[in-house]
């Protein structure tokens, strides 16, 4: 299960972005093969094995991936949180490494198209997450936005309690808090000792989030979430819906804040013991590790150097076509400062878009969403709004959270209502969720994450779509958006400026100065937050590229038989992957709409 945010920017003005990320742990598993041939269905039966072994690792997992497990014949499950050391860690690469070699051991020729597609991107992840099996103590399971601290009550407040077995293995899940807060600190100490401990003033930035959370455990929103499902979940009695209620409220009150004071005093023990407080680079085998984030995290092969290119390339286009439209009408910039969004409400909003993206989009599958409000405890550090994924057995019940605190009216730079929504409902996260998965991708594909695909494609409409949408002219659209991702451009420069390039804050403050951004505490700020959240941005921004890149390329091949709905199309039946594996196939697309 994960969730996807949407990044924080403001119309001419840099200011600090938040990413959503849930973290679970539980790796890929291995499972013991008996098959001696290596054929179609001998590949089938493999990764559906896969799929059903690793999908039980985890129940949280589990839980959002599939709404009815026994359907699938996973009935018998242990209720667990994962497990999270170096050891899990060591375990994790050898069942990679076997994973590899048994995926060898298959005739690539023989599988049909959609088995080469899932047979490539299984290679890849295992050949790309075996790059770093010496780097292990450089992950980072906290920080401020999507660290495990962070998501992880969100995660759990939206458990749906589909059956009894559902609430029971929730409140499972709270008594083993304070297990996985130990574990966590343990890995701390670890990496403390190798010299990879985080900086001190992350450290206080994270202790600080979970203070604040354990603050009032009376009041924690964990209760009242939990209390509202309890009372209209059908078939208990009175007598147990008062049991589960005090059950949950005494665990919350109890294991909860237990494991949130674990992490906080395992993290003031630690503090001190950090040796770097700039950037990845500054570590012995850093750049390497950076390397790999910028990979798996936007599913790019193109090289560092290559992706600073692109983004300066990107930012002087769109300084000539800001320049060459005042030259037009010297006015523009004024429009620009002053433009308004539609003001509606976030479900008119939704409604507006789902009726206009069909010029542009397949038509969308008949689901449902709801829209939340982030809780006032938890709005200080979670993103903009964010969506969260549903099951695969499941995609009617989806789910949008707002935070009026970063988007509404009474936000201070806020994030504007009508493009945010526009990312992460129609045509952004909530679209090509449902729209994937009615195509029946194979069920492995759902253990993997392909933030730059997901997180590039939100973006990729939003920027390209979403302010023709909002009913802004052609030029005003596209300068509008391109502003926004030209912003977004900058930040994913600095984070490789900061962890590739070794900039400190002197080289932040300089390069944002050349674009008039002078305050020194929003340049701190966002020198902090891209030191704890090393790549988060270059999903964002690198996913964009690549899709815009794909798009051309698909434009350029085919000419006057280009459609921009079929390109769409073949996108997202494609579903997530790396950019380098959809561009392969791609051009059998091509060839097939010749």
């Amino acid at each position: 299960m994960e969730s996807e945010g949407k990044k924080r920017s403001g119309r001419l003005l840099l200011a600090v972005a938040v990413v959503a990320g849930i973290l679970v742990f539980g790796a890929v598993g291995m499972v013991v093969w008996l098959d001696k041939t290596n054929g179609p269905a001998a590949f089938d039966a493999y990764v559906d094995t896969l799929f059903k072994e690793d999908v039980a690792e985890n129940t949280i997992n589990l839980h959002y991936t599939l709404a009815h497990p026994e359907n699938f014949g996973i009935t018998d499950y242990e209720i667990s949180l994962g497990s999270y050391g170096v050891d899990d860690f060591k375990e994790n690469v050898r069942e990679l490494e076997e994973m590899k070699d048994r995926l060898l051991r298959f005739n690539r020729k023989n599988l049909s198209k959609e088995q080469r597609l899932t047979y490539d991107i299984l290679l890849d992840y295992v050949e790309t997450e075996l790059s770093v099996k010496d780097l292990t103590l450089y992950t980072e399971v906290l920080g401020p936005t999507t660290g495990y601290q962070s998501q992880l009550p969100v995660v759990l407040a939206e458990y749906t309690f589909r059956t009894r077995r559902d609430i029971e293995d929730y409140l499972s899940l709270l008594s083993q808090m304070d297990e996985m807060a130990g574990q966590i600190i343990a890995f701390e100490e670890e990496k403390a000792q190798a010299g990879l401990f985080m900086s001190d003033y992350a450290a206080d930035a994270i202790i600080t989030q979970c203070e604040d959370f354990i603050s009032e455990p009376e009041g924690n929103y964990m209760i009242d979430v939990f209390n509202d499902k309890i009372s209209a979940f059908e078939g208990l009695t009175e007598e147990e819906k008062e049991g589960y209620r005090k059950e949950n409220h005494d665990l919350v009150t109890g294991e909860v804040v237990k494991a949130y004071r674990t992490l906080i005093d395992g993290l003031r023990a630690l503090k001190g013991s950090g040796k770097n407080e700039l950037g990845i680079c500054y570590y012995e085998d850093g750049k390497a590790y950076y390397e790999y984030l910028l990979r798996s995290g936007t599913g790019s092969d193109v090289s560092v150097k290559k992706q600073k290119k692109r983004i300066e390339r990107y930012i002087k286009d769109y300084y000539q076509m800001l320049y060459h439209a005042l030259g037009e009408n010297p006015e523009i910039y004024e429009d620009i400062m002053a433009y308004q969004f539609p003001d509606m409400e976030p479900e008119e909003i939704l409604e507006d878009l789902k009726g206009k993206i069909g010029e542009d989009f397949p038509d969308p599958p008949k689901v449902g969403y709801t829209v939340k409000y982030v809780h006032p405890s938890m709005e200080e550090n979670m993103s903009p709004a964010f969506y969260l994924t549903t099951p695969v057995d499941d995609i009617q019940n989806n789910l949008i959270y707002i935070n009026q605190k970063q988007t509404g009216a009474e936000a201070e730079g806020k994030m504007e209502l009508y493009t945010t929504l526009a990312h992460e409902g129609y045509p952004g996260h909530l679209y090509q969720n449902a729209y994937t998965a009615s195509g029946n991708l194979p069920l492995i594909r759902n253990l993997f994450s392909f933030t730059g695909y997901a997180e590039g494609w939100a973006t990729y409409v939003e920027f390209e779509y979403a302010y023709d949408y909002a009913g802004a002219d052609e030029t005003l659209a596209d300068l509008l958006a391109g502003n926004e991702a030209c912003l977004l451009g900058l930040m994913a420069y600095i984070d490789i400026g900061i962890h590739y390039d070794g900039w400190d804050r002197e080289d932040v403050a300089e390069y944002l100065a050349d674009f008039g951004v002078e305050d020194q505490d929003a340049t701190d700020e966002i020198f902090d937050y891209v030191v704890e959240e090393p790549g988060s941005y270059l999903s964002y921004f690198i996913g964009y590229l690549e899709f815009l890149d794909l798009r051309e390329m698909a434009k350029e091949e085919l000419g006057n038989a280009f459609d921009v709905k079929q390109f769409h199309d073949f996108i997202l039946r494609t579903g997530p992957a790396p950019f380098y594996i959809i561009e392969d196939y791609m051009e059998e697309w091509m060839e097939e709409q010749k």
